[in-house]
């Protein structure tokens, strides 16, 4: 059996591989966001991701900063022309995001 792959194409990213997609587990805040992102890009990184949810089976336990580090990754595509991306887990959460 032969694989047959398709190159991922996103807009004004440059289209090699393999695609590098990067970042913290967790945005957890904007310094901290904004200082990944810049060292990355430096590093020739093209999608930065970062957890904004993190749902936990342990009540209590932390489960991310939320809609607050949406704002954070649109900082952080505006500043290094990097594409973003995290992780959803309800329509809410898609919506939100597509804003």
């Amino acid at each position: 059996m032969e694989l047959e792959l398709e190159p991922i194409t996103l807009p004004g990213v440059e289209n090699k591989r393999p695609m590098v997609i990067a970042g913290p587990c967790s945005a957890e805040s904007r310094e901290q966001t904004m200082a990944t992102a810049l060292a990355l890009a430096d590093a020739g990184v093209q999608v930065f991701r970062a957890g904004v949810w993190k749902p936990r089976t342990k009540p209590g336990g932390f489960e991310g900063m939320g809609e607050p580090a949406l704002r954070w990754l649109r900082d952080v595509k505006r500043r290094t022309g990097m594409a973003v991306a995290t992780e959803v887990a309800s329509a809410a959460h898609l919506r939100l995001c597509m804003h």
